[in-house]
């Protein structure tokens, strides 16, 4: 499947390369079924008028295209090998990162030379220490993903008509434990008040979603479908609790009262950068004890105008 996702993008970089005059790249994770990735992209493509081309796989043809502008987008980015490879394609430097993250460990020489002259904009503190630590300058910033609620305001979306307390599952295909799933969906489903969608942020997820869909007839939501679709699930769910990273990002970003079950460091990262570490869980009976607290249970930001004012140059910084 990745073999044909990878020969369609490149086709469709080949097709925009052809007809695109301004040269705008962006590489980064995009078009691999996985909502977090597309939908960093697709901000960073609202604020720049939908100028940029995304790339992320390597083409013999790339060498000899004429590249005005390169940006190395959001996602865990910075020191991984293939997104090395393809910037040494192009052979020009990023203009700057989109809040990336960076792959621990220590950083490559080639990745220090290549961030020389970049304007290097991470989506944490720790992001930022590790390129420093390298020899790389850098500025913390956060996940991109907080803005959604600016991008795609909630007054867009059509009026929620569920009377049920609506609970938004995101479990990850290789991390998360179909028992324990089990047990969560089972105690929300206990109050008849409440209903359970599953919510698929990787293609790699649909197996566990399905699988848990024919256990209580539940609707899955692929999310790298329509990420517009995706965002109002997100904005208009009650409760998210989630494995995956994004779906929490967007739900901060709008408000929405969320739970992030662990299982990667950038999840830290981003709660520390918002201040919300004590929404991080494992999977045990607290995370299901945690349900019924009327803390846990409210929304950690005021949504949009939160962001407005804790980040009011971004769009100036990031946009064109």
């Amino acid at each position: 499947m990745l073999y044909l996702k990878a020969l369609i993008n490149k086709l469709a970089f080949l097709k925009s390369s052809l007809f695109n005059n301004d040269r705008k790249y962006y590489i980064g994770y995009v078009g691999r079924k996985n909502y977090g990735d597309d939908l960093l992209f697709e901000i960073f493509q609202l604020i720049n008028n939908s100028e940029y081309i995304p790339v992320l796989d390597i083409f013999s043809f790339q060498k000899k295209i004429k590249v005005n502008d390169l940006v190395l987008g959001g996602g865990t980015i910075i020191n991984g090998p293939i997104y090395l490879k393809s910037i040494n394609k192009f052979k020009v430097k990023p203009k700057l990162t989109f809040c990336s993250g960076v792959i621990p460990g220590e950083m490559s020489s080639e990745w220090v030379t290549c961030l020389e002259a970049t304007n290097v904009y991470t989506r944490s503190k720790e992001s930022a220490e590790m390129c420093v630590k390298s020899g790389v300058s850098a500025k913390s910033y956060v996940d991109p993903g907080v803005y959604t609620s600016i991008l795609y305001p909630q007054s867009n979306f059509s009026q929620k008509y569920s009377i049920k307390e609506s609970y938004l599952l995101c479990p990850h295909g290789k991390h998360s434990s179909m028992n324990f799933f089990i047990e969560l969906i089972e105690s929300i489903l206990s109050d008849k008040k409440r209903n359970v969608t599953l919510f698929a942020s990787s293609f790699e997820d649909l197996k566990i979603c399905r699988s848990l869909s024919s256990l209580f007839n539940l609707n899955v939501i692929k999310g790298w479908l329509d990420i517009t679709e995706s965002n109002k699930a997100i904005c208009q769910a009650d409760f998210v609790i989630s494995t995956r990273l994004h779906p929490s990002v967007v739900a901060a970003s709008y408000g929405t009262p969320f739970l992030m079950i662990s299982y990667e460091e950038k999840q830290k990262e981003f709660l520390g950068s918002i201040g919300c570490s004590d929404r991080l869980f494992i999977e045990n009976d607290e995370l299901i004890n945690a349900l019924y607290m009327n803390n846990i249970k409210r929304g950690i930001t005021s949504g949009v105008e939160y962001w407005h004012k804790r980040y009011p140059d971004f769009i100036n910084v990031f946009g064109s």
